[in-house]
């Protein structure tokens, strides 16, 4: 360790190692950078020798990280996103950039949002490709915007992003009661919501949700029925059923429209949506003028 040259650990060193730690495997890091184990190993060896540290080892079938690892990680991440930050031009003309345009969303409830960001992106760019891909689970994030799979996610509000991730506000709405009115009738009180069957999306990431919250402080927890993974099948899965699920206001409009609502009887806060990127792009012209699109096409 006292002869190694740290000036031999170069940026692919660096996202190799972040690589493994994010995914918890040497094999799955071979995929995602199209290179055989053998070579990912020998990368991850130059790293081991540069800390004198094994970095990972064995549990059961997978590698855990060390104590060294966990240290490191964020500080490896923020030097990762430096460089990157480096190759960025400041200015941009989106006249000239025929790349497509990729978003990540998180629930069916941004729709509306997405078809006035097309219409914006299609004024300003005719040539150009939007893409939205699905943004689950909610912990997928990290993944999605560190190997360039989107560029900007739309996610859920309450996820621990890590430093190398910028993230704002994007917008709040109030969550109501959804049900199918030929099955049952409205939930008017804390006791009948608690008494009723749930459905609930599974965002990842294993934070508690504002439901379960509101019914502990009344002594009350709530029966969930049906986990689905994305908001728009958990609307098809409770349609014929007597299940009821609590969701943004605006999926009325579009997964939810065949269900009916009605207030919600406890107190939840809003739900809360938020634009994530990744910090290497936070001067970018190109992304910039995206932030600002994706920003100004939120529905009032």
């Amino acid at each position: 360790m006292q002869n190694f040259d740290y000036f031999r650990l170069d940026g692919h060193t660096l996202r190799v190692f972040v690589s493994i730690c994010e995914t918890g495997s040497i094999s799955r890091t071979a995929v995602l950078f199209g290179l055989n184990q053998s070579t990912i190993s020998h990368t991850l060896d130059k790293m081991r020798a540069a800390v004198g540290d094994p970095l990972f080892v064995k549990a059961g079938r997978g590698i855990t990280p060390t104590e060294k690892t966990i240290v490191i990680m964020p500080r490896v991440q923020q030097i990762i996103a430096d460089i990157e930050g480096l190759i960025e031009p400041e200015t941009y003309d989106v006249s000239l950039d025929s790349r497509p345009i990729v978003i990540a969303i998180s629930t069916p409830a941004l729709i509306h949002d997405m078809k006035r960001l097309h219409a914006r992106i299609v004024k300003a760019a005719p040539g150009v490709i939007f893409e939205i891909r699905r943004l689950a689970p909610r912990d997928r994030v990290k993944e999605m915007l560190m190997h360039d799979e989107a560029e900007i996610a739309i996610a859920v509000s309450g996820y621990d992003y890590p430093s190398t991730l910028t993230h704002c506000h994007y917008a709040s709405e109030k969550m109501i009661v959804f049900y199918d009115a030929a099955c049952r009738g409205p939930v008017r009180t804390p006791e009948e919501y608690a008494d009723a069957r749930h459905a609930v999306v599974n965002f990842g990431g294993g934070v508690k949700s504002e439901v379960e919250k509101s019914l502990e402080a009344l002594g009350l927890k709530r029966k969930v029925s049906l986990v689905a993974p994305t908001a728009s099948m958990l609307g098809d899965l409770i349609k014929g059923t007597d299940i009821i699920a609590t969701m943004p206001q605006r999926l009325a409009d579009t997964a939810y429209s065949r269900l009916s609502q009605c207030a919600r009887p406890v107190a939840l806060s809003d739900a809360s949506y938020d634009l994530v990127w990744h910090r290497r792009y936070e001067h970018s012209g190109r992304h910039i003028w995206l932030r600002r699109m994706v920003m100004n096409s939120r529905l009032p």
